[in-house]
């Protein structure tokens, strides 16, 4: 599984007047190909993916989106949270 993001997410709903959600979708996506790349074991592709993390990595992501946070900002902190000790 992949933190991916969803094109039907509810978080768009209620993103700021004038927020286009392509946009928000790609910062979001550019985001997690980079995490991906950074800590491989939330890449499902890697030899070192630990699903667990990745889980905990999108616990994290979601009580930071629900708090208001854009989703690319909320990736970038619940996995600088969970995965710095694992960080390459």
């Amino acid at each position: 599984m992949r933190i991916q993001s969803s094109s039907r997410s509810p978080h768009e709903a209620q993103l700021p007047f004038g927020k286009n959600p392509v946009e928000v979708r790609d910062r979001y996506d550019w985001t997690l190909s980079s995490l991906e790349q950074e800590y491989p074991v939330i890449d499902p592709d890697s030899s070192e993916y630990d699903e667990a993390l990745m889980f905990e990595v999108y616990r994290r992501l979601k009580l930071l989106v629900s708090s208001g946070l854009p989703p690319a900002r909320a990736l970038e902190l619940a996995a600088s949270e969970v995965l710095r000790p694992y960080s390459h």
